[in-house]
């Protein structure tokens, strides 16, 4: 504004005077300008800190200044429980906001009145607070970078980004040895898969160097393989989370006891089930501090012994989110999502942007809890996938030197839980539940691929099995160690970029989720080519070899591959039997295989001639039947309108339908639409099997097909929904709905290790908005019910849709169900792209989503784990190599403990046996050898095998409790 005027201005003596008139305004204005602006008042707030003062501990008051800051020299004149002192504030040119006043006398026993009077230039001011007592706290702080694999760049920078982090923490650890022991830099890895490929890539001098910086203590390594969705996890996959980590320290003499889970909320139960196999037996989690997080928070900084079914414990701690460090310090440095190739940065001043005034307001918070500890954690990271923040040990230093309390420790998860333990282990309460996972929904983004993980973990063990049960040498175990990484990694948390939603089309975005989905076509590829070694061997002509890979005795359908049966339709097993059959019009041949035993190799041969099928199934009209059901469906809407079966007095189907087919656009029911118009046509006529096919145009999608199918001697119904799926980048969420009509059922479900009662066995502040089933979902009353189970689709909801409203972030807790009603209707979620980030944007073409519904009396908890078993390890047909019968060499009998799984020991001598009872009572299972000359030499092992305790061949559980055994014939 002074040019345009000065312009427009003649320099004649007048326009002189004017000039210089303005030029002195304009000088005046910007002195003006620069005057610091000095307080116009003061404010007293109380910490829970303790200043390191004259040599001794006194309690700090923050002193505020408002309306701007202290710049002259003053006088503070304190008085406190009974005593006088002052303090002079110095004058200065910076100003002083906040002044950390040391109270005068011992630390209070009760509340007491603080009064200030500061004098400065002529004037006083005065202010005054309530001081309560408080304790000595011990902080521990933990430095680590979150472990997302991908997120914030593609995979291997991030890779790059963790492993260069490590030989950073190693040269700062060097540099900080000889500070004082608090101050000691130490470096935590987060997730084994870091320090997995570090070591794949170091050369032996660099190993070496690890080694002796882990056994130093200043790299820590905890067990977890990476930061998995525990929920969605089997309980094989779930143990193997641990085994490459503590199979590694183990090499070292190192024993691994801990678990750091960052940004999920929520954990499955199955994690305290396992902790005496696996010796994890300390979880500390972090989770993210608002994204889609439910009620979890509740469960910050209450720590407790988590106890399992089985009563197992493990030692849980829900800390402050993992993001402190990056919103105090690292949304002050370099963005690091935006840097490449980011590096440690040196701001060089440590303490700025630190633990002050954060730190003293949380401690207060805990003391307004009646916490009762004088100890809490909480991590240091800059963001996910950030380097090290290098100047941590001197901003302890400083702190420690500065405050006698809180006390800063630069920890590692160990050394807390030892600490915390050895103070408190009688005063941790014991708690029981399921922790429900918040995040599972969104690997519904991505269906297709979580169906092939989850068939390649079912897979993966029938190889085991078949290794086992064949006595197959060569069992090559580090193989199959691959195999169960790869599976699991795609059940980490990270599946994608951060811009997956608002950028998919980003070259990195897309790179990401290739990497991501690479897991899960591996895992599946690996998985098929394991079980095609187990089978192998020289085949014979026109024959196959049928496995039973579970421990109970099964009638099932086999289904031989069409090129596997050109001799004939006729099927004899090796007394020369005939066997049910019928060749279906896909062209596989179907085989109803009676009474195979468990763990067990029946040979079948092919002939030419009729098929054998003295069993009957049949079709007419819109209604299947065999000896056990009749399922008829609505010629409407393709549901099933009729679900039957003998010995049961009811129809079991909802007036709506089973298997109804529902497209919520958005995230409002009110907009709900169903599949429309059908049509109706059978597929296969019998006499061993029947089905009928619906054809429906279903919104979302270019097509559905839905097949009911019905087996001679079988019992359950067989649903088959293949969606074609249109690329849709809207929200949306897509759905098969199975209303039951069973009065006063209670749901039930499969969790690793065990089942839940929802709602009963759930902790409070899970998540109740929609579930995670392993094998099964029961949904039953005293009298009969229905046992529901899934191969490819885990998600489900009850009652209702309640992912209804479910769009985006969610920092709501009012969206979040606090509470489960028992309503018998299960929503099987299968499809949804309702994240903000890190998720899929969207999904198209086909995916499988099967069902199997059988209907039984009064619930049986051993009876529902056998048969989730069965229908997610269909029996095996292979081509026939090797003797004509094979099997376990020993018998597993009990009504109540089942086995989860089988596989030969990885030194080659004997089987190992998971086995998880049921019932809430002690419960046998007895174990005998099928070789009258040998004896069973069994033992209890742990997840690196070792020898344990000598055991009977009748081995007691206690209630719900499970073991892992090493069986050999001696």
């Amino acid at each position: 504004m002074y040019i345009h005027i000065i312009n427009r201005l003649r320099l004649s003596a007048a326009g002189k005077y004017y000039l210089l008139l303005l030029t002195c305004l304009a000088f005046h204005a910007a002195f003006a300008q620069s005057q610091p602006t000095a307080f116009t008042s003061i404010e007293l707030t109380p910490t829970v800190a303790y200043l390191r003062y004259n040599g001794q501990s006194a309690r700090m008051v923050r002193l505020v200044f408002h309306g701007g800051k202290s710049y002259a020299q003053a006088m503070v004149y304190m008085q406190f429980n009974g005593l006088y002192d002052s303090i002079p504030l110095s004058a200065t040119d910076q100003g002083i906001q906040v002044f950390e006043l040391p109270l005068p006398g011992p630390a209070v026993q009760r509340e007491t009145q603080l009064s200030v009077r500061l004098t400065t230039g002529g004037k006083a001011y005065t202010a005054r607070c309530m001081v309560a007592p408080a304790p000595e706290w011990k902080v521990y702080l933990l430095p680590h970078s979150h472990v997302d694999i991908g997120y914030t760049n593609v995979q291997e920078k991030v890779m790059r980004l963790h492993m260069n982090n490590i030989d950073e923490a190693i040269k700062i650890a060097q540099r900080t040895k000889d500070y004082p022991p608090d101050a000691r830099y130490k470096w935590n890895t987060e997730a084994f898969w870091v320090v997995d490929h570090y070591l794949a890539a170091a050369d032996e001098d660099k190993k070496k160097a690890f080694w002796e910086a882990v056994k130093k203590g200043w790299i820590n390594i905890d067990g977890a393989y990476a930061n998995i969705n525990t929920s969605i996890t089997d309980s094989r996959q779930l143990m193997q989370m641990f085994h490459t980590a503590v199979k590694t320290a183990r090499q070292q003499g190192i024993n691994i006891t801990t678990m750091f889970q960052g940004d999920v909320p929520g954990a499955s139960w199955g994690l305290a089930s396992q902790a005496d196999i696996t010796g994890i037996r300390y979880f500390w989690g972090a989770p993210n501090a608002d994204d889609r997080i439910g009620l979890s928070p509740a469960w910050r900084d209450r720590p407790f012994y988590w106890q399992s079914p089985g009563k197992q414990q493990l030692l849980y701690w829900q800390s402050e989110p993992y993001s402190i460090g990056y919103r105090l310090k690292g949304s002050k440095i370099p963005n690091f999502f935006t840097v490449e190739d980011p590096t440690p940065y040196y701001t060089g001043h440590p303490s700025d942007n630190f633990l002050n005034p954060y730190l003293f307001d949380y401690l207060a918070a805990l003391d307004r809890k009646k916490f009762p500890y004088n100890m809490t954690i909480m991590t240091w990271a800059m963001s996910d996938n950030a380097p090290i923040d290098p100047e941590l040990p001197d901003a302890v230093k400083a702190w420690n030197e500065r405050y006698t309390s809180p006390r800063l420790i630069i920890t590692s998860v160990k050394q807390f839980f030892t600490d915390f333990e050895a103070a408190y282990a009688d005063k941790i309460p014991v708690v029981a539940g399921d922790y429900t996972e918040y995040w599972t929904d969104g690997i519904a983004s991505a269906a297709r691929e979580t169906g092939y993980n989850r068939i390649a973990s079912e897979t993966l063990q029938q190889a085991d099995a078949i290794w086992a049960l064949r006595n197959k040498p060569a069992y090559p175990a580090t193989t199959i160690d691959t195999a169960w990484n790869n599976i699991l990694l795609f059940n980490e948390h990270t599946w994608g970029a951060h811009n997956s939603i608002s950028h998919p089309d980003d070259p990195k975005a897309i790179s990401q989720w290739n990497y991501k989905q690479s897991f899960a076509r591996k895992g599946r590829e690996q998985s098929a080519a394991l079980l095609t070694a187990a089978t192998g061997g020289q085949s014979v002509a026109d024959a196959v070899d049928i496995y039973n890979t579970i421990a109970d005795m099964r009638t099932a359908l086999a289904i031989i591959p069409a090129d596997q049966s050109k001799a004939g339709d006729l099927v004899r097993d090796s007394q020369g039997r005939k066997i049910p059959s019928q060749r279906l019009s896909t062209g596989e041949l179907a085989v109803l295989v009676q009474h195979i035993a468990p763990y067990s190799k029946q040979r079948y041969t092919i002939h030419a001639g009729k098929a054998y099928a003295p069993v009957k199934s049949r079709v007419a009209g819109y209604t299947l039947q065999n000896d056990l059901y009749k399922v008829s469906l609505d010629e409407r809407t393709g549901n099933i309108s009729l679900l039957e079966r003998s010995g049961v007095a009811y129809n079991l189907a909802d007036s709506a339908g089973l298997n109804r087919y529902s497209y919520l656009p958005g995230d409002s029911l009110e907009k709900v639409q169903y599949a429309s118009p059908v049509k109706i046509r059978i597929k296969e006529n019998g006499p061993l099997v029947v089905s009928a096919v619906v054809d429906a145009t279903a919104p979302g999608a270019h097509s559905l097909t839905s097949e009911v199918r019905l087996t001679a001697g079988v019992d359950r119904v067989e649903i088959i929904n293949t969606l074609d799926k249109k690329l849709v980048t809207a929200k949306e969420g897509v759905h098969f709905a199975f209303p039951f009509n069973i009065a006063g059922a209670q749901i039930r479900y499969s969790i690793p290790w065990g089942s839940v009662n929802a709602e009963a066995d759930q902790l409070q502040y899970a998540n109740r908005n929609w579930y995670a089933a392993q094998r099964w979902v029961d949904v039953s009353n005293q009298h009969y019910g229905v046992t529901w189970s899934t191969p490819d689709a885990p998600l489900f909801e009850i009652g209702t849709q309640t992912s209804a409203g479910m769009v985006g972030g969610l920092h709501n807790p009012a969206q979040w169900i606090s509470f489960t009603e028992q309503r018998p209707a299960i929503f099987s979620w299968v499809m949804n792209n309702l994240w903000h980030t890190n998720f899929r944007h969207a999904q198209e073409g086909v995916t499988t989503f099967r069902y199997y519904l059988t209907v039984h009396h009064g619930y049986d908890a051993f009876t529902a784990n056998q048969t989730g078993l069965a229908n997610h390890r269909p029996l095996i047909t292979a081509a026939a190599t090797g003797p004509v019968k094979e099997a376990l060499p020993f018998s597993i009998q009990s009504d109540a403990v089942y086995v989860e799984s089988i596989k030969p020991a990885a030194n080659g001598n004997g089987v190992i046996v998971w086995v998880v009872n049921t019932s809430t009572e002690d419960a046998a299972i007895t174990l005998k050898s099928k070789n009258t000359t040998q004896k069973l030499y069994i033992t209890g092992t742990n997840i690196l095998e070792d020898a344990g305790e000598t055991l009977s061949n009748t081995v007691v559980l206690p209630g719900k409790g499970i073991r892992m055994l090493r069986v050999e014939n001696k």
